[in-house]
């Protein structure tokens, strides 16, 4: 009897933010979309833009109390719903950063 073993990467290996995340926010943790963000994204292989002038709002909004406990989702998704939908998610995969811009300030 013979198993048959696939010996690629799995989609979530390639491609950092299809990884299944399932969170819940620690009491401890100070509830802001910002700190939310840095939490999430603790050992996914990204950090957070922290220098982005624009995005510094998004970082300090209070956190709603249906973000505490996210998934099962892809990481992707589960920034998205961190940050809303008035905001864009740029990811710079060479420096692997995630970065957060309003539409109408990416506008030339």
């Amino acid at each position: 009897r013979y198993t048959l073993v696939e010996l690629t990467p799995a989609a979530a290996q390639h491609d950092l933010l299809l990884q299944v995340i399932d969170v819940s926010m620690p009491a401890t943790l100070p509830a802001t979309v910002g700190e939310a963000l840095r939490y999430v994204l603790l050992r996914s292989g990204y950090t957070l833009c922290e220098t982005d002038p624009g995005a510094v709002a998004l970082y300090g909004l209070p956190l709603p109390a249906a973000h505490l406990q996210l998934g099962p989702l892809f990481l992707r998704d589960a920034l998205l719903t961190l940050a809303g939908p008035a905001w864009e998610l740029q990811v710079d995969d060479t420096t692997r950063r995630v970065c957060f811009v309003h539409p109408a300030e990416s506008l030339p």
